[in-house]
């Protein structure tokens, strides 16, 4: 099947001669459509280029392939058909009646089917006649092909997202020599042998970059009546696949349990008194900061700021009168915690490799200054993944937070880890990224069916809590569920890259101000995508993140809002852009919430993949090509 995706990516997208502009008209537009029984999902753009020409890309999202050129784009009638030069195969299809599906063959010694159905646009989208991809007033291209990003009065910008991922991306993920090998013994509960083996490589001394090794899975069966724990730096599980009869299928049994923890052992520290930060306002996307005394502070160290969350700033948000059931909630207890690393000092002038993704206002705090302290985190480990095996529960129907459920993988305490090609089927929480989680890689991970939640609170499939978080490329199927959620005070970047999601489930924050959240080049089919104030709902969830971009995604429904002083993005994104009120559990709504930035409704900009191009601009071609993507 990947053979065929790839002779797919060679033929499809097209420049070519045709009859008539009244003809190409018939083709040209925004096409989706997939193939396989995996499936392998594509993009089509077709625009005009000139009277008697076409031009295109298209995206192969599951590989990471844009903008392959093809020739002799023939149109007759309703039939038409492409070549591709470089390996002499053709396509061939008829246009539906309406214009809206291209039915099609490839022919490769062997006929694939492949059907693309139009992207219906909103009213404001691009003409067809567009010959390229709109550009974005916040981050478009400059003369030199070099991001140029427009900011505020104040300084604020969307921020560079690029430092998301493992190893603060841009790195490849290891494959760690196997040092223990686990076959399924048919037994009961197959939990005590392998974390017997886990325990075993966790004793090896570490190598190149801490790590230990791999405890390898043969195929099969194994019953997992209990958690895994990897609590050691530089150990892998790792098993033999996650689909067909050759997979490793971790089988849950007994009571509802997590599958797998990984889970070091928090400890802050502080190296000094703190000092305080001197800048009346820092915008969102700063990589620089003042502070009233430096002299203690070295490129290297790890700072600790501190945002005091103040009755000013509550009253400001509009947090400080959310009532459920006639009884007051709360919006956020505790201060707001970052931590970044020094890059260098200039005097009393901070430099951070990583950039800010929230705004500090001073005149929100001048009675509690914000702090800046030198720290250091003791205990957490690092270099540790789950790779290449399928985690199943058994089919529940549960009320969530009141019944036990079956959960996947939880990581917390940890850094430079990562989760890929795993499956999770029918949990409540397929992968749990806690607050002291820094530079994971969640790839390819796979939720085709979720248990069944009754109650009104919804689950989060991957929910997310940490910084620096890459999920690139996963694929989640549920209804009545949030496929991607941040929690609570937590600052990004988080970056949501190329998912795929089916049903009627949605891409949301969840709760009490995160910041810092990149949803990129995702379907979410006839899902929605939300970026809001929850007000009253749960616990009184209020507004949910700030300072955070959706990029040319599609969706069902996009509810993007601007929380006060604070700006969200909406960018080339295709789908119903809509407004609402902030939720309320008793009593009248109140009036439309301001909406978020919009720009480009209904068509793509460029470039195509804002992430991948900052990757680019930061780290060079071959940090795109490390991560699994073509680094033109």
């Amino acid at each position: 099947m990947l053979k065929l995706a790839l002779i797919v990516l060679t033929c499809l997208t097209c420049l070519g001669p045709v009859s008539a502009q009244s003809a190409l008209k018939t083709v040209a537009g925004d096409y989706e459509g997939a193939f396989g029984s995996r499936p392998f999902h594509l993009r089509l753009h077709v625009r005009i280029s000139s009277p008697t020409a076409l031009t295109g890309t298209l995206d192969s999202i599951d590989e990471g392939v844009f903008g392959i050129p093809c020739t002799e784009f023939v149109l007759s009638g309703n039939h038409f058909s492409f070549t591709s030069p470089s390996t002499s195969d053709n396509y061939k299809g008829e246009i539906s009646t309406d214009g809206n599906t291209i039915t099609g063959t490839l022919t490769q010694g062997g006929s694939l089917p492949l059907v693309f159905r139009r992207i219906v646009h909103a009213a404001n989208s691009a003409t067809e006649e567009s010959a390229t991809l709109s550009n974005s007033q916040w981050v478009h291209f400059g003369p030199n092909r070099k991001l140029v990003y427009a900011t505020t009065r104040k300084g604020d910008r969307i921020p560079d997202f690029s430092s998301a991922g493992y190893r603060g991306g841009g790195i490849a993920l290891p494959h760690p020599t196997t040092r223990m090998k686990v076959a399924p013994k048919g037994a009961e509960d197959d939990t005590p042998a392998i974390q017997a083996a886990l325990d075993r490589v966790a004793k090896l001394a570490p190598g190149v970059q801490g790590i230990r090794g791999a405890v390898e899975l043969a195929p099969g069966t194994y019953h997992l009546k209990g958690t895994l724990h990897l609590n050691a730096s530089g150990v892998v599980l790792r098993g033999a696949g996650s689909e067909g009869s050759g997979a490793t299928l971790l089988e849950m049994t007994g009571d509802p349990h997590l599958a797998i923890e990984i889970k070091g052992d928090f400890q802050r520290r502080e190296l000094g008194p703190a000092t305080t930060l001197s800048d009346s306002y820092v915008p969102a996307g700063a990589t620089l900061i003042h502070v009233a005394d430096a002299s203690d502070i070295h490129p290297g160290d790890t700072l600790e700021i501190v945002k005091p969350v103040t009755p000013q700033w509550i009253h400001f948000m509009g947090m400080d009168h959310l009532v459920r059931d006639g009884k007051p909630e709360t919006w956020i207890k505790e201060k707001i915690r970052v931590r970044r690393r020094v890059a260098r000092v200039e005097g009393n002038a901070i430099h951070f490799a990583v950039p800010l993704t929230d705004s500090f206002n001073a005149r929100f705090y001048k009675e509690q200054a914000a702090t800046v302290t030198r720290v250091a985190i003791i205990g957490r480990i690092a270099e540790e993944g789950v790779e290449n095996l399928r985690i199943v529960a058994p089919p529940l129907t549960l009320r969530y937070h009141i019944d036990p459920d079956f959960d996947g993988i939880a990581l917390d305490n940890v850094m430079d880890a990562w989760v890929r090609s795993v499956a999770i089927e029918n949990m409540v929480t397929a992968v749990r990224v806690g607050r002291q989680a820094e530079r994971l890689t969640i790839e390819n991970v796979e939720v085709p069916s979720q248990a069944t939640v009754t109650s009104r609170a919804r689950a989060g499939s991957i929910w997310v809590n940490g910084t620096q978080i890459l999920i690139d490329r996963c694929s989640i199927t549920g209804d009545r569920l949030s496929w991607v959620e941040t929690q609570s005070v937590s600052e990004g970047p988080v970056v949501v890259l190329h998912g795929h999601f089916s049903g009627n489930g949605k891409v949301e924050p969840h709760q009490r101000w995160s910041t810092g959240l990149l949803v990129d080049s995702s379907d979410m089919g006839d899902g929605n995508l939300f970026m809001r104030n929850r007000g009253e709902m749960g616990s009184g969830h209020g507004w949910t993140i700030g300072w955070s971009v959706s990029w040319n995604n599609t969706a069902s429904r996009f509810l993007v809002q601007n929380p006060p002083g604070v700006l969200n993005w909406s960018i080339g994104d295709i789908g119903n852009q809509q407004t609402a009120p902030m939720p309320v559990m008793d009593g009248p709504k109140g009036a439309l919430l301001p909406g978020g930035i919009v720009e480009s409704a209904g068509g793509h900009v460029e470039p195509t993949s804002l992430y991948l191009e900052q990757l680019r601009e930061r780290k060079g071609p071959a940090a795109v090509t490390a991560i699994g993507y073509r680094a033109e």
